[in-house]
């Protein structure tokens, strides 16, 4: 029994600016780099990194941006005989641009993840029948995705679903019914809810909303602010960790990675929380998407206060 995790695998492009573009206006970047990421991949390589490899199943182009993502998932230790090879479609990628407080802007061109298909999943079956947590998010077909619901849950797995971007609401109502413990951040929940949660009572306001349309476990990244998590009955707020962020493209993956992690190891679901939000704020200290991911020992160090 393991994690697995269905989603995107993108290349980003990513340039570092003083201040983002505004509409009609050109920027001088200071600094380029290109690196994986693609929410699917940002968190299977960050659930690596936290010593839990999971099964990552993907669809990427066969074509040399797909050749240097399979090379890099093997160099995190991933199996990359799961990833699923489009012959017709490229690799997709992301432009990103970030100023120096760490906000950023994104730009995702998904390419042969937008061709993820129920007969992709298909032959992933019985993956996906003996994982026991399933992280997903929604940057590739929802059919597909639903697909890998319903092959985990027949097998009793947790679904975890970070619902970005957020569907409408048909589409989300659907995916709500067949998820377990549902992550959105602040922005996602409020498109979610129409309640923008930026405090205590706005956020069990939100999470009720939530549990109603199916999830039993509610988390609620609130940014600076923590993270908020309901479930039987039990609701409460971890604050945030006190870092220095520079980037925050993958906090939000990293935090996910985090929280599957923790429960997967047995932790409760405050301890889970700690966890996924120490995972998230270091996530932020460092640039890239993927590549922000922290190692187990230094999260471990963080909810210790030695780091």
């Amino acid at each position: 029994m393991t994690i697995a995790v269905v989603g995107s695998s993108n290349v980003d492009f990513s340039a570092r600016v003083a201040t983002l573009p505004v509409p009609g206006q050109t920027v001088l970047a200071k600094k380029y780099m290109t690196g994986p990421g693609g929410k699917g991949c940002n968190q299977a390589i960050a659930v690596a990194r936290l010593g839990v490899p999971p099964i990552f199943i993907s669809k990427i182009g066969d074509d040399l941006l797909g050749r240097e993502l399979v090379a890099t998932l093997k160099s995190e230790g991933l199996d990359v005989n799961n990833l699923i090879i489009a012959s017709d479609a490229q690799t997709g990628t992301a432009l990103i641009s970030i100023e120096d407080s760490g906000e950023n802007m994104i730009t995702v061109a998904g390419g042969a993840n937008m061709m993820m298909t129920r007969d992709d999943l298909h032959g992933k079956q019985s993956l996906l029948n003996d994982c026991d947590i399933l992280m997903l998010q929604l940057e590739c077909p929802v059919v597909a995705i639903d697909c890998a619901m319903k092959y985990a849950r027949e097998g009793g797995a947790k679904i975890m679903l970070d619902p970005a971007p957020v569907p409408d609401r048909v589409v989300l109502r659907d995916l709500m019914a067949l998820t377990d413990i549902v992550t959105p951040n602040s922005t996602e929940c409020h498109a979610m809810t129409g309640i923008l949660p930026d405090d205590m009572a706005k956020a069990r306001k939100a999470a009720k909303i939530l549990h109603d349309m199916g999830p039993e476990t509610v988390i609620i990244k609130m940014g600076s602010k923590g993270a908020f998590y309901s479930a039987d009955g039990q609701t409460g707020l971890v604050p945030p960790f006190d870092v220095t962020p520079i980037d925050t493209v993958a906090a939000g993956d990293c935090f996910n990675a985090g929280l599957a992690v923790a429960l997967h190891r047995g932790q409760s679901l405050p301890e889970a929380v700690r966890f996924a939000c120490a995972t998230g704020a270091l996530a932020t200290t460092r640039p890239g998407a993927a590549d922000s991911a922290p190692k187990l020992e230094q999260v471990l160090a963080l909810t210790k206060g030695t780091a």
